[in-house]
């Protein structure tokens, strides 16, 4: 479509702008040093109650997670795939984590399920981890609580109870889904307790007696009717719990240091980007990567500015960092007929209306500080993703995720692709001042209108 709008025009332009095209696309592929993107998981993410910092829990992905990683690039012999052949810390890989409960008993220990994203009802095996907010996700491993293989079964909503059971929705299935509508599922799902056997958990007894009922519903216009047990799910334990206290937002030392040395409050910069509807983020040396990540580009320069260099062999410039916002632009014709099916899925588009200063470089981008720094404005509410771009805007380091703002936000990642522990040099979180930020809060106080702009006072003498 050509906009966002009810009464858009259907475009006959099918271009993509952002990330990679996928691995099958070889037509899209062809002539280019890139290998392809394409992945779907499910890990915990974490955010506050007002929808600020969202972000996967401890930071946890896929380095620390998944058995096999693709790389981006296949003409640079430091950038390779994973597929086990590095040690981690975490030796039980993982796809997904569905269907999270957290330990009563224990905070920070979270149980889940490693399923298929198809065929299993979303069930598979459960598995736990233990992740308080101080751990960082290099020091995080996997438990696998009922055996890696199906002969158990499948499990699903895997609950921790405060005297210590552990109770799960379970089938004893081995096999995928081989009926095709709920009344000749394959599967039966039951209410249990799990008990230790052998080293892992298994099913033990059930929680009630069955439920069994007769129903008929529509299936869309053939009427069904059953008899029989109905499936048992959702389980939750009933108990007083205190509310937790709600962290009070600090900004940290160095970007206070960019405001103060601005002359900007942060109270009134926050109230002009809720008032046009903006958050500010802010990384402190995009040079910086996490050690563990060798699937994108991690020798990286500033030219004229500083670099960070993880191994000996290419290393790649850049200068700006491109924003890339979900708009409502996708639509679906189906298999058959010229009419749009209702909905719309998003497309990447260069930010754009946010009021960031000048750059010379792609659409939607910010020049990069000399120092490693970034501090761009950004929508709130929008779905956002970016990239790290070469002088001549080719992308270099892509984002992996789509992030959401909020209004007034301020957000601050200290690398790109965020360290664990260490950066691909070895060392540790980057400290220093973004002088990115302060380029942006002096452009700020240029062409913001009262009450936002910040005047310095002025001692006068009466006579």
């Amino acid at each position: 479509y050509s906009n966002e709008s009810a009464n858009a025009q259907i475009l006959d332009d099918r271009t993509e702008v952002f990330p990679e095209p996928r691995p099958c696309r070889g037509d899209l592929l062809e002539g280019t040093n890139l290998n392809g993107h394409s992945f779907n998981h499910f890990f915990p993410w974490t955010t506050n109650e007002d929808g600020t910092n969202s972000e996967v829990l401890n930071h946890l992905g896929r380095h620390e997670l998944h058995g096999y990683i693709p790389s981006a690039l296949n003409d640079d012999p430091n950038i390779f795939e994973y597929y086990g052949q590095i040690t981690r810390f975490n030796a039980n890989e993982i796809e997904s984590f569905f269907q999270i409960k957290e330990s009563p008993t224990t905070p920070g220990l979270y149980f889940g399920v490693d399923a298929p994203e198809f065929g299993t009802h979303a069930s598979g095996q459960v598995v736990s981890l233990y992740a308080p907010p101080t751990l960082d996700a290099d020091h995080i491993s996997v438990t696998y609580v009922t055996a890696p293989d199906t002969a158990p079964g499948h499990f699903r909503e895997p609950v921790p109870l405060s005297d210590g059971t552990l109770i799960a929705v379970h089938a004893p299935t081995t096999e995928e889904e081989q009926g095709g509508y709920p009344h000749n599922s394959t599967y039966a799902f039951r209410l249990k307790t799990l008990t230790l056997s052998g080293g892992y958990y298994i099913a033990d007894a059930p929680l009630t007696p069955g439920i069994s009922e007769t129903i008929s519903y529509w299936s869309p216009d053939q009427m069904i009717t059953y008899t029989g047990p109905f499936w048992e799910l959702n389980p939750v334990e009933v108990r007083p719990r205190a509310l937790p206290s709600t962290a009070p937002f600090t900004l940290p030392a160095p970007e206070q240091q960019m405001f103060d040395q601005a002359g900007v409050n942060v109270a009134d910069l926050q109230f002009y980007l809720r008032t046009n509807n903006l958050a500010l983020a802010i990384s402190r040396d995009v040079t910086t990567r996490d050690d563990f990540d060798f699937q994108q580009p991690f020798n990286l320069h500033i030219p004229g500015g500083v670099q960070t260099v993880g191994e000996a062999g290419t290393i790649y410039d850049i200068a700006y960092m491109q924003f890339f916002q979900a708009e409502q632009l996708r639509g679906w014709f189906g298999c058959c007929g010229d009419e749009p099916r209702p909905g719309r899925r998003v497309l990447a588009q260069p930010m754009s209306g946010v009021g960031n200063p000048f750059s010379s470089g792609p659409a939607g981008s910010v020049v990069l500080g000399l120092d490693g720094s970034m501090a761009a404005f950004v929508p709130a509410q929008r779905a956002m993703t970016w990239q790290l771009t070469d002088p001549q805007g080719q992308g270099v380091v892509r984002e992996r995720y789509w992030v959401t703002f909020q209004p007034g936000e301020i957000r601050i990642c200290t690398s790109c692709h965020g360290l664990n522990e260490y950066d691909q040099a070895g060392s540790g979180a980057p400290t220093n001042p973004p002088e990115a930020l302060l380029s942006l809060l002096e452009y700020w106080q240029l062409i913001a209108d009262p009450p936002y702009r910040t005047y310095l006072p002025v001692t006068v003498s009466l006579k």
